[in-house]
């Protein structure tokens, strides 16, 4: 058996250097993949809420818009009730519709995809770059070169005939997409940007805040995301006119909103949804937002100690971080050499009681877009990446301990399997 360096746990538990196969320590509680930081302040913002006596969208959705906005450096942000409404609605009001194509990337979750179907638009799945997962511009120009074509200034899939109106990036994992490379593509096809950045807060670009670069972007404040609501999102937009329909749109395409009117007369201008956020959501989305800094300081500390706990196991590769990353996921691969498969490692976390996740089953891998036509044959990076990425626990609720715990189950398990 290889022999690992003989460090030491924060309980004061060496890792092992020469295990024997029957070793196996085990958490009596299990840690879960993912957990929302929860402090006291926000039990106590939901409180007043509660007190309050106005549970729905009113003063404390405006007053969290307005917080974000200026967080993120955007002139708009618009609550809505998801990442995925905020998709849908961004895409609408783009004018993106039947007959319109948009493309994205094949690692993502579902609601990428969904939100461009819920417009009636089709979505054009890509393969992603090997080395960071993402769409990237090379992608974007090759499917248009080879799969496009251009008929009076504007491009057109040849298969389907169906106009290319908008590109998706997908920040996974709160990895910013090369944007500048992405927009200068937009720029050249008259193509609308709306970012996935469901994972990207507090992501920068360049020094630039994810949220105030592209035409829209969507975050998510799902309960395991960095700043969480339990359900919850937020679209942000430069586009003075775009804020003022989303706002309608998210509402039943109300002119105004609920709260502050004064009387009973309201008037529906236009077909919208029910996309509002809750004051008790936002109430907590205001704490978890002035609380941004040390939850992120804290992941970022796990995140380094994750690299440097790993940095020796051979069969283990570290998906770069480029600076700015948000460090929503701490995602490894497990290569060819490793003596353990990606799934028998997964296993063996769990049977440690470490949660792990997976940061996408491909699109095209699901039986809904398998009816699209899509097939594996067609991505051969994201179906390497999907054979050997895991995601391990990391959010700013862990202890020291817990995050020692992962170190020692991923060390003993690499360990025990040689």
């Amino acid at each position: 058996m290889a022999r690992l360096p003989l460090l030491h746990s924060s309980v004061g538990v060496p890792y092992p250097a020469n295990p024997r196969k029957e070793q196996r320590r085990v958490r009596k509680k299990s840690l879960p993949f993912a957990r929302p930081d929860i402090s006291q302040r926000e039990r106590d913002a939901v409180d007043r809420v509660l007190r309050s006596g106005w549970l729905t969208s009113g003063p404390e959705v405006h007053a969290f818009e307005e917080e974000f906005a200026r967080s993120v450096g955007a002139d708009h942000a618009i609550a809505v009730n998801s990442a995925t409404a905020g998709l849908h609605l961004g895409l609408q009001v783009l004018g993106i519709g039947k007959g319109d194509l948009v493309v994205l990337p094949s690692i993502t979750f579902t609601a990428t995809a969904e939100a461009v179907l819920y417009t009636g638009a089709k979505p054009a799945i890509l393969d992603v770059g090997r080395s960071d997962y993402l769409l990237n511009a090379e992608v974007i120009l090759k499917f248009i070169q080879d799969r496009c074509e251009t008929r009076e200034g504007k491009i057109f899939e040849k298969a389907s005939g169906l106009r290319l109106k908008a590109i998706m990036p997908v920040h996974l994992g709160g990895r910013p997409c090369d944007l500048d490379a992405i927009q200068a593509i937009a720029d050249k096809h008259d193509l609308h940007v709306v970012e996935d950045a469901a994972h990207a807060f507090p992501a920068k670009y360049k020094n630039r805040m994810i949220g105030n670069i592209s035409d829209m972007t969507a975050f998510s404040f799902y309960a395991t995301k960095n700043l969480a609501t339990g359900e919850g999102g937020m679209i942000t937009t430069n586009n003075e006119k775009a804020a003022g329909r989303l706002r309608r749109l998210r509402l039943h395409g109300i002119k105004g909103q609920t709260w502050g009117r004064k009387r009973w007369k309201y008037d529906v201008v236009e077909q919208g949804y029910k996309y509002n956020m809750t004051d008790l959501a936002a109430a907590m989305g205001r704490v978890q937002l002035a609380r941004m800094n040390e939850m992120q300081e804290r992941r970022m500390s796990i995140a380094a100690r994750y690299r440097e706990a790993f940095a020796d196991i051979k069969g283990i590769q570290i998906v770069p971080d480029p600076d700015g990353s948000s460090q929503h996921l701490f995602t490894i691969e497990i290569g060819k050499e490793a003596p353990v498969s990606r799934d028998r490692f997964v296993e063996e976390m769990y049977a440690r009681g470490i949660g792990t996740s997976l940061h996408f089953i491909p699109l095209y891998r699901h039986t809904f877009y398998k009816e699209m036509g899509y097939s594996p044959a067609d991505f051969p990076a994201s179906e390497e990446i999907y054979r050997r990425i895991v995601s391990l626990p990391l959010y700013s609720a862990m202890t020291d301990d817990d995050m020692e715990d992962v170190v020692f189950a991923v060390r003993e398990t690499f360990a025990i399997s040689r």
